[in-house]
């Protein structure tokens, strides 16, 4: 466990160390998660984008969540 800064963007700063083990360099991208409290951060280097999407839809089709193309643009579900 480590205590992390946040600076006025958003940005959160994740260790060295732990960026190393996880594959997490420079400008790469991660997919952010929710639940109740926490925020789970995982990185996206064994799957390209289109993948983490596909695992998105499929995980909203499990929950039930239902949605127009017009909210999820406006929400930015996908931003």
């Amino acid at each position: 466990m480590a205590i992390a800064q946040v600076t006025q963007a958003g940005n959160v700063f994740i260790p060295k160390q732990w960026r190393e083990e996880l594959g997490i360099i420079l400008n790469s991208s991660v997919l952010l998660e929710k639940k109740n409290h926490c925020i789970i951060i995982q990185p996206l280097r064994k799957k390209n984008l289109q993948d983490a999407f596909k695992d998105i839809d499929e995980e909203i089709k499990r929950k039930k969540i239902h949605f127009t193309l017009k909210e999820a643009i406006q929400d930015d579900f996908y931003g």
